[in-house]
């Protein structure tokens, strides 16, 4: 009789403890969303800037959702990586009314990211660790989102986002197509380059490369390079003083026999984020992904 009222204790415990985990699947990412007002640009003169917060990991991360004012149908989506590191290159006022209006113009949905423990968001700075959840649920965070073509995303990253996008590729999240600009694809040379001061953030948030080793490769696409298997288009300039062209030259030299969906670029004079040829490469990225989405 013992042994049956323990099974059958066992079992209600099994059911709740399912119910319990069910239920917490259940609870929205988003935790709150209000609309913001951003500079009047020529860009953002036609586009709608929100503020959310939303559930990754427990945490409470901080992103943002650009969009057109007018629009006819559902647009795609486009997840923006941005680079930096803590409140250094965070999305600000300037980011939202500038560059990402820009993109939302040209027909997309914007969603990205502060990352974790940034811009007042819970948790810590991971420079590429557990951070990279707060960019996979972005995903789940779309699906509660109005004006959103669900089956239509693209990813867009730049320096450390795009470390950030091929992380995100690695771990195979549901994109069309994806695109980087200026991006790192090895930890070890970032940190032989980088200053002092980037090299003791490296310390904080990865470690020691030397010691270490594991995590740097862990966040360096060149060591997985076979795992990126979204359609991919890298763009980096010749003179980069950030984040060294050499970073996508090797990458793409692993890549290139993936012809038909791997393109690489490089812009000569280009520097960092490839700010002197902004027009050029956003025509030639929205052209790849218009070439995927449905």
């Amino acid at each position: 009789m013992y042994k049956f009222c323990l099974r059958i204790l066992t079992l209600l415990f099994l059911v709740m403890g399912a119910g319990c985990r069910e239920s917490s699947s259940t609870e929205p990412y988003i935790l709150s969303n209000e609309k913001m007002d951003i500079p009047q640009t020529s860009h953002s003169k036609t586009t709608e800037a929100y503020q959310l917060n939303y559930r990754s990991d427990g945490l409470e991360v901080s992103g943002f959702v650009v969009k057109p004012k007018e629009f006819k149908e559902d647009l795609p989506l486009l997840i923006f990586n941005r680079g930096g590191n803590q409140e250094y290159s965070k999305i600000d006022e300037r980011t939202l009314s500038g560059y990402l209006s820009y993109w939302a113009n040209k027909g997309y949905v914007v969603v990205a990211s502060q990352y974790r423990g940034n811009d007042g968001g819970e948790g810590k700075e991971e420079f590429g660790g557990a951070d990279l959840n707060d960019v996979l649920n972005l995903s789940h965070v779309a699906e509660e989102l109005e004006d959103v073509d669900i089956d239509n995303k693209v990813m867009l990253g730049t320096s450390r986002g795009g470390m950030m996008t091929y992380l995100a590729i690695k771990e195979e999240m549901d994109i069309h197509a994806a695109a980087v600009v200026s991006g790192i694809s090895d930890l070890f040379l970032f940190h032989e380059e980088s200053e002092a001061t980037m090299k003791r953030g490296l310390a904080e948030w990865v470690g020691d490369p030397d010691t270490q080793k594991e995590e740097y490769e862990k966040r360096s696409a060149s060591y997985w390079s076979e795992k990126l298997n979204s359609p991919l288009f890298i763009l980096h300039g010749d003179e980069d003083e950030k984040v060294s062209v050499e970073h996508s030259r090797k990458l793409a030299e692993q890549l290139e026999p993936r012809s038909e969906d791997f393109k690489y670029k490089e812009y000569e004079g280009g520097g960092h984020g490839l700010t002197n040829y902004v027009e050029e490469y956003t025509e030639e990225v929205d052209d790849w992904f218009k070439r995927y989405i449905n």
